[in-house]
């Protein structure tokens, strides 16, 4: 399995504080009777959550473009040494 990137890895974090907070003072039963004394809660509860999940996605495609951007800053500095070289070195690469 790849290792999270940076942009995941503080999105968990923020997931599993959040998580944390909840267990620490949930209730059981609570979810499913304040979903149905106040039905409109419940409905924003899953819009955050369905948004949560998609830019949870976006953030890891952001990770897998800042690897590749990465990779191609070191292929541009790879090349841009030959700015920097003496040209006797130059020649003898």
């Amino acid at each position: 399995m790849a290792s999270a990137g940076v942009l995941e890895t503080l999105a968990r974090a923020d997931l599993e504080a959040l998580l944390e907070e909840v267990r620490a003072g949930y209730r059981p039963g609570r979810l499913e009777a304040l979903g149905a004394e106040d039905p409109a809660w419940r409905a924003a509860l899953d819009r955050a959550e369905q948004e949560v999940g998609r830019l949870y996605e976006s953030l890891r495609a952001a990770d897998s473009t800042f690897g590749r951007w990465r990779q191609a800053i070191g292929e541009l500095r790879r090349l841009c040494k030959r700015l920097t070289v003496e040209p006797a070195l130059d020649r003898v690469a």
